[in-house]
């Protein structure tokens, strides 16, 4: 598992940094998905590594929450974002 130190800007327009742990970039950005107080993603920075990614604007975060809205196996899901099998094509 990595961690991550990601700055958010909530839904009182404040920009603050969260640390957050996942196993890939695509499990973090879905977890920052379901959190629906940030607003957008500033920066990401993985820290073992300093890597950082790109930032993710609103209008962004809700089309990948509309998405995220009708997805039914969270199971499926979650293992896809890990990388350890495919979604269930009946989801």
């Amino acid at each position: 598992m990595e961690e991550y130190v990601i700055t958010i800007t909530d839904s009182d327009n404040e920009t603050s940094n969260i640390k957050s742990f996942a196993e890939t970039i695509e499990e973090l950005v879905d977890n920052i998905v379901c959190m629906e107080y940030v607003k957008s993603i500033v920066s990401v920075k993985r820290v073992k590594d300093n890597q950082t990614w790109k930032t993710i604007d609103s209008e962004s975060l809700d089309i990948l929450r509309n998405y995220r809205s009708v997805i039914k196996d969270e199971v499926g899901l979650r293992n896809h974002l890990r990388g350890r099998e495919e979604l269930d094509e009946k989801s």
